[in-house]
């Protein structure tokens, strides 16, 4: 069985999203009673505008894409709304370790470990992703031996 170049999978806006917009609703809900008991209909009504414009305004900032993707540069993802992109070129690598639940590569220079979570993926995905990356890792051993 033959490993793509390029593993890609792009994550729903749906799945990456839909969590912290509940989140979101729960914490307007929950200012919007804190205040309707404290002040009223008209304190209330204030707080739901507040807490509601400002969700509104951090998804907008903070909306994107979301993928995983392992080429032969690299591999980067971004898998929901409150994660920053991050690329990490095979050359910084220094060892991968597959969990159950997680990818951790460990980084040369400062020896980090950065964390993959793998439970947003399906099975199948994740095991595809698993044979990406080792087959890349050890195409890139062979070319620099």
């Amino acid at each position: 069985m033959s490993v793509p170049e390029v593993f890609e999978v792009r994550i729903s806006r749906q799945k990456a999203e839909l969590p912290l917009m509940i989140v979101a609703l729960f914490i307007c809900f929950v200012m919007w009673s804190i205040h309707y008991a404290i002040f009223g209909w008209v304190g209330g009504l204030v707080a739901a505008l507040v807490s509601l414009l400002a969700a509104g305004i951090l998804y907008f900032k903070l909306k994107g894409e979301y993928f995983i993707r392992v080429d032969e540069n690299g591999i980067g993802w971004r898998q929901n709304l409150i994660s920053k992109k991050i690329y990490i070129p095979w050359s910084y690598m220094m060892r991968v370790d597959y969990l159950v639940y997680e990818i951790n590569f460990q980084i040369k220079e400062s020896r980090q470990v950065v964390s993959f979570a793998t439970s947003g993926l399906e099975d199948e995905q994740t095991e595809e992703l698993k044979k990406s990356i080792s087959a890349m890792v050890k195409r890139l051993k062979r070319d620099t031996e």
